[in-house]
């Protein structure tokens, strides 16, 4: 799920806004949420600077006495290049403004009627699943799995290999800090991430951004972060085909 905040720090904005969007997701059913309502721009920081994952932004402009949204994004940007930025404003075009600063905004939603704000709101997330769908895998974009009830939408660089355990098709997916486990097979895997991961082994798809290094002796492959994954026969054949 790729989260959603909303800051502004006009409560009735705030509300107004979740409600919208809350609607909108499920109706559109999309893998969006939760929506977190934030008043203070640098709670915002503070909060995306420590998960550190993609996420939807509805900024406010104006926060008097504080940065301002664009200075906001700015900082997002930092932590979040890829994320989605919306701005909610009782400004006119802003346009030129986050083009100079090269913020690539999605919209811009002025505050007013609800009708004209949830029609626009409904564009943005229609826009940010058809850019999520047409993203290749291995273009620093994500890699969308299913575990149980959840989906999640992993970004393609955090990812070390996958393992095949056990004999009912599970998976375990070793990530920067983080191990997921649910049930698909390393083929489905291998055709949709394609050449930027390699079949080492019949358990082991690894990303060939983070090999470190190919140990031929040993038969391993060291990753970046220091674990290392079986090399079978064949791989080490086609390996050496290659150099």
């Amino acid at each position: 799920m790729i989260p959603v905040y909303i800051c502004d720090d006009e409560q009735s904005v705030r509300q107004k806004i979740a409600k919208i969007l809350s609607e909108q997701i499920m109706i559109l059913d999309q893998d969006l949420g939760p929506v977190c309502t934030l008043e203070d721009p640098q709670e915002l920081l503070l909060q995306q600077k420590e998960n550190a994952v993609p996420a939807v932004y509805f900024l406010d402009i104006d926060f008097p006495g504080k940065i301002s949204g664009l200075e906001l994004a700015q900082k997002l940007r930092q932590y979040d290049p890829r994320g989605f930025i919306v701005f909610i404003t009782g400004h006119g075009d802003l346009a030129f403004e986050t083009f100079r600063l090269r913020l690539e905004a999605l919209d811009y939603i002025v505050k007013g009627d609800t009708a004209s704000m949830t029609v626009r709101i409904q564009k943005c997330l229609e826009s940010i699943q058809e850019r999520m769908q047409a993203q290749r895998p291995g273009q620093g974009n994500y890699c969308t799995i299913k575990i149980l009830d959840t989906v999640r939408h992993i970004p393609v660089e955090s990812i070390l290999y996958f393992e095949a355990i056990g004999y009912r098709h599970t998976l375990q997916l070793h990530l920067d800090g983080e191990l997921l486990e649910f049930n698909s097979s390393l083929d489905h895997f291998a055709e949709k991430l394609g050449e930027d991961f390699w079949r080492c082994h019949r358990s082991f798809l690894v990303n060939r951004s983070r090999i470190r290094a190919v140990h031929l002796k040993e038969q391993a492959v060291e990753l970046d972060n220091g674990e290392t994954c079986l090399l079978s026969r064949k791989a080490k054949s086609e390996y050496q085909a290659q150099c």
